[in-house]
């Protein structure tokens, strides 16, 4: 049995003759009712009633057309889907960073791309935040913005670098040195995201030998920065999103360490994996919106 036969029963069913369901079908009646014996023969029964010029369905027949348009509906879809994957110019583009506020260029980057590829869906996967580079092994998403760029089984294009700079009040005693060292941490109030302190990367390397002398945890970034304002302890955060604060005086920012503590930020794909043409030049527009940015793009505030 092939499809051609269930196309052909619901073409019956539906037009009660064979005359006009042949027309439908582009075929001649002898065709038609060749098809509709080697269907009858696979089931090994009677699927219509010949009364005159009209075809009734059988029980069986009935059977089979609600499996017919079912089946005919399933392979409609999925012929809509993979003309998405492989056409040119529409489709959709799965993408994630490696955490939740790395999204405030989007918007603007969407706007230059979509007057480009209109068509393109691009959905960001937030339930893969912090699997971002595991997601993307498993094919669950086309694109992931990380900092790591070691997998061999990726391919990498650099996208901006970043600074994690320290955060402290105005009048707090780190204000307006060049920058400070990990061990002079020791001692001070620190300030963080609501995340298992295991999870932070900057946690560990800045505490790796001791422990803030108090630990304060908020769930939104303008709960640090306010907690920082107040005097109540400092924290690490990417330049880009302190920058207003330090235009208007309100924060003041300090390198970690005399080397500076930079990241190089990148967009991965699989490497084994045929991509669309609008997945690479997303990726190619994402390069080149990132640099206009002057590096104050994505980020992740670990």
């Amino acid at each position: 049995m092939e499809i051609r036969h269930l196309q052909m029963v619901k073409e019956v069913a539906s037009c009660g003759n064979l005359t006009k369901a042949a027309d439908r079908l582009y075929l001649t009646q002898s065709a038609l009712s060749h098809q509709l014996k080697e269907i009858e023969a696979f089931f090994n029964t009677q699927l219509f009633i010949r009364d005159k010029k009209h075809m009734l369905l059988t029980d069986a027949g009935t059977v089979v057309l609600q499996a017919a348009e079912k089946i005919l509906q399933e392979v409609a879809e999925t012929k809509a889907k993979v003309k998405c994957l492989t056409d040119k110019d529409s489709g959709e583009v799965r993408l994630c960073t490696e955490c939740y506020t790395s999204y405030h260029w989007l918007s603007g980057f969407l706007r230059a791309y979509r007057d480009v590829y209109p068509k393109v869906d691009v959905k960001i996967d937030i339930e893969a935040t912090h699997y971002a580079e595991q997601h993307l092994l498993e094919n669950k998403i086309d694109v992931a913005i990380l900092e790591d760029s070691t997998n061999p089984k990726l391919s990498y294009t650099p996208l901006f670098q970043d600074e994690f700079v320290v955060i402290v009040a105005p009048d707090h005693e780190w204000a307006g040195r060049d920058w400070v060292e990990i061990n002079e941490f020791a001692g001070h109030n620190y300030v963080m995201y609501n995340i298992p302190e295991e999870e932070s990367s900057n946690f560990q390397m800045i505490f790796k030998n001791c422990r803030p002398q108090r630990l304060y945890k908020m769930t939104l970034t303008e709960g640090i920065l306010e907690m920082v304002k107040a005097g109540m302890g400092v924290a690490l955060l990417p330049n880009w999103i302190v920058k207003p604060y330090l235009k208007s005086g309100e924060l003041a920012a300090v390198s970690l360490t005399r080397k500076r503590l930079l990241r190089t930020w990148y967009a991965a794909t699989l490497k084994n994996k045929q991509h669309a043409p609008y997945t690479d030049a997303f990726i190619e527009k994402l390069a080149s919106y990132m640099k206009e940015l002057d590096g104050y793009a994505v980020a992740c505030v670990a």
